[in-house]
This record gives C-alpha cells, structure tokens and sequence, in this order.
C-alpha cells in the first residue's frame, strides 16, 4: 500500500486502496427479544432523533410484534376479528416501507384455528402459525421472497399470541408449547426432538437459547423453576430452585451475552414477584441475585452492552397505571439508574429494544396513551412519541439503525436518523476532518458505530448501493473537493 499524508488531493490516491468491506446488516429475527436469547440487545446503532423515513401499512384494530431480516420487516395486521380471513402476515421492505407480499394460512383446524400470526424470520425464512389462543397448529416456513409456503412442521404448537419461536445455532426453530418442547428442523419442518414439559401457565411457554442449552418455564411444587434442556438432544438436564409458590403470568426467560439466565417471575403478588439471575455452572443454576419486580406479565427486558440489566419497578406510580424502568447492576442486581414515571394506562406488556451504545428504545404497551419512548443508557429521557394503541407493537430495531413501531389504522412507523452526504463525523461541513471516520466506517464499521453514535453510517453510501465500501470512494473524494455532494 502506499504511504499518503491525509491532505484532501491525497486523499483521492489513497482511497483506492481501500477494499470492499460492506456494513454488516443487523437483524431482529424474533420478535420477543430480537435474538434467540431474548436480550433486546442489538448491534446496531438506533435513530437519535426521532426523524421519520416511513409511514403507513395494512389497517389493524390491534397491533402485533414485528421482526427484520435484511432489508425485510414482517409483521400481523389484525384487519378485523374474523377468523380465518381477518389477519394478514404482511411484509414491507424495511428501508421504503413498500408492501413485498401479504399472505393468510392455511386454515386447517376449522374447530380451534386462530388468526395468522408471523413469529419470527431467518435463513430466507418468515415463520408463522395459527397457534396463539392456547390452541395446537402447524408452524409454517414461508419464503421471504414471495410468502410462499416452504414447509408446514410434522408437528403442532401451541405457542401464545405474545411469544415467539427461538433458534439453535444452526437456524432450527425452537418452539415451546405448553405439554413440550420442540426442535424443528429449518430445512423441511420434520421434528429433530420433542421433550415433555410442563409450562406453568399459557403465555409463559417460550424458550431462550443460548449456546448448547435451552431454558424454559417449569411448573413444581415448590413454584415455578427455570429448567434447562441440551440443545442438540432435547434431554432435560437441571432445574433452579423454585421460585415463590403459586404460579407465573410472564413470557419465559432470557440469558444476557455472558450466559446470566434471567427469570422474570410475576404474578401481580408482591410476596412471590422478583426478577431473579442464576448463573449456569453446567451442572446447576445457582441463584445470584433477586430484586422485585413489577406486574409485567408480557415484557420483554434487556442487557446494555456494558453489562447492565433493565427491568421494571413494582411501584407503578404509586398504583397508577404508569411504568417506571430500572438500570441494575449485572453482579448484585443493585438498582443503578431509575427512569422518570413513563406514562401507560396499560402497563403489563412494555416491549424494549437496546443498540449498540446503550441507548434503550421502548414501547409501553399502553392505549389511549399508547407510546415510544427513548432513553439514554442512565435512563434520563431523549424523546418521545405518542403510538395510540400501541399494545406490542414494537420496538424491532434492524439493519442501518431502522427502529420500527406499530400501532393501530395505517400506523406503522420507521425511524432512521437522517442522512447527510460525506458529512462523517456530523459536524455539518465536508471536508478533512471527515476523512478518518469515512476510512473507519468502510473498515471497521461497528466501531464507527461506537465512536460516532450520533452519526448514521449511510452518510457514507455515496453510490446508494446500500453499504459503505471502495464503491463509494470516487463520490467522497468528489465531496471533499467541492465542499459539498453533488
């Protein structure tokens, strides 16, 4: 490579040297939690602003969980309460908000079959049910491109109309319901294990995996208990402890990037209501810390990436129908950091999503009020705004920072900070001082992410090919010259 001095004419000679590397695309491949894990922690960096890019979709009267793949956002759109045909599975390109393809399932159980529901997306795959209302049905793999039905699994789930499926490593689906659990296999449906559980109640049968396990709700005798299963065989292998007595009204667990399993065990009982972290020593889950929890029955929580654990508070304003989030410390479950009162009238179900510098994004399942709020990672609030009927709608953060919320009519909304043209380091001028954060973007684009959070790195995609890369070199330079893009 040549040596340059990083003047602007030199900068048009090293450029092309620099190889194509494009950014990678970060995805939100199951609705609770974005990932398999269900930590809502996402590598990329989410709207600083709350700039629209898009608007509009399919009329609901109640608006459902979305997920992302790629350039792909697919999500439910309950029309009217007629079933079979009220609902469509919808799916919009993620950076126009163009409808790609709208499909119904199949209706195979006339007696017991609900609403079509997307669950999750991944491997070129939409992955879909009619399970939702305590009732067994098939999952069904519908291809990305056109809606099409891959495959329909060998056999039925029953997996809650708040939950989702999760994924092995290799891309099989992880299903629980609420009598087993079930592996799927992503090529063809055909079931690789089903193992016997027992879910504590409907709505808390998910499962989170991490790595070689599987962890899920268990109904005992001595209350609910995190049981983890092996991954790869289906075989139950241990259980914590039992976790207050009575049974759980909450989605099942997550695991943060470190292996923590977290329980989020709720009832609307002060006594028996604590989120509660193990570590998984491979042979035990030995508690480490448990700090109370609020009645959130269908939340979803997160890790930031420094480490840190947010969940919600158990005095709701007082009795109010209000939320309050909290930041806790990882090793000892220590409250950090507590939100101002966030407004819901419905405050059960609040959905959160985390990118890659900490700052949170969350939807508060509210109604009348229904709304988006954003939060720095001390949770001091940044913006705000009003989704009427939000319910668990959102938040789904995907590729390029695009944040997504649904809410009720044509009220689907994409959010992307703006984009300024070469104008790197977002100090409002083209010249030198862009050219180190250009060079970083196109060579390390997840630390471009860190150094510059409030810059959106598609600055960079001078080409509009959808990556920063040598591609766009010729067009910087250009910029650099004039001063300004043409």
């Amino acid at each position: 490579m040549r040596s340059c001095s990083w003047t602007i004419p030199m900068t048009i000679c090293c450029l092309a040297t620099l190889s194509a590397r494009p950014v990678r695309a970060g995805d939100w491949h199951t609705g609770v939690g974005g990932n398999s894990a269900r930590n809502s922690l996402s590598d990329e960096s989410g709207p600083t602003d709350p700039d629209i890019l898009w608007t509009g979709s399919r009329p609901a009267i109640v608006a459902q969980q979305g997920c992302s793949d790629g350039n792909l956002f697919v999500t439910s759109r309950i029309g009217s309460f007629t079933i079979p045909t009220g609902t469509w599975i919808v799916a919009q390109d993620l950076t126009t908000g163009n409808e790609v393809w709208a499909v119904q399932l199949p209706f195979d159980f006339p007696a017991t079959s609900w609403r079509s529901r997307a669950s999750a997306i991944r491997d070129g795959h939409v992955y879909a049910t009619r399970a939702g209302n305590t009732n067994l049905d098939f999952l069904y793999a519908l291809a990305a491109a056109d809606g099409s039905i891959v495959w329909q699994s060998e056999d039925l789930i029953d997996e809650g109309t708040t939950e989702s499926v999760a994924f092995a490593a290799n891309g099989d689906i992880i299903a629980g319901s609420f009598n087993s659990l079930i592996r799927i296999d992503g090529l063809d449906g055909t079931t690789v294990w089903q193992s016997p559980r027992s879910c504590p109640t409907s709505s808390g049968c998910q499962a989170a995996a991490f790595g070689n396990r599987v962890y899920i709700w268990e109904a005992s005798g001595a209350g609910p208990v995190i049981s983890v299963f092996d991954i790869k065989s289906g075989a139950e292998l241990y259980s914590s402890a039992g976790i207050g007595g009575g049974f759980i009204e909450q989605l099942g667990p997550f695991v943060g990037p470190d292996g923590t399993v977290y329980a989020p065990r709720t009832q609307n009982n002060a006594l028996t209501d604590f989120l509660v972290a193990f570590d998984d020593t491979g042979a035990a889950l030995v508690e480490r810390w448990s700090v109370p929890l609020g009645y959130v029955p269908f939340a979803s929580f997160g890790i930031g990436p420094d480490g840190s654990v947010y969940s919600y508070a158990t005095d709701q304003d007082g009795g109010n129908a209000d939320l309050t989030i909290q930041r806790l410390h990882p090793a000892n479950g220590n409250v950090i950091d507590t939100s101002p009162i966030l407004p819901s009238n419905f405050p059960v179900q609040p959905r959160i999503a985390i990118d890659a510098t900490g700052t949170i994004y969350l939807t508060n399942g509210g109604f009348s009020n229904g709304g988006l709020f954003s939060l720095n990672a001390d949770l001091s609030l940044r913006w705000s705004e009003a989704i009427p009927n939000v319910n668990v709608g959102g938040p789904v953060l995907g590729q390029d920072g695009i944040l997504i919320v649904c809410g009720i009519g044509n009220n689907v909304r994409a959010y992307q900070t703006a984009v300024a043209p070469a104008d790197m380091n977002c100090d409002g001028n083209i010249d030198g001082l862009d050219v180190q954060a250009y060079l970083l973007a196109v060579l390390d684009p997840v630390q471009y992410e860190v150094d510059f959070p409030d810059c959106n790195v598609n600055n960079g995609d001078l080409n509009s090919d959808g990556h920063v890369d040598s591609g766009d070199n010729a067009a910087f330079a250009q910029c650099l010259v004039n001063g300004v893009c043409p």
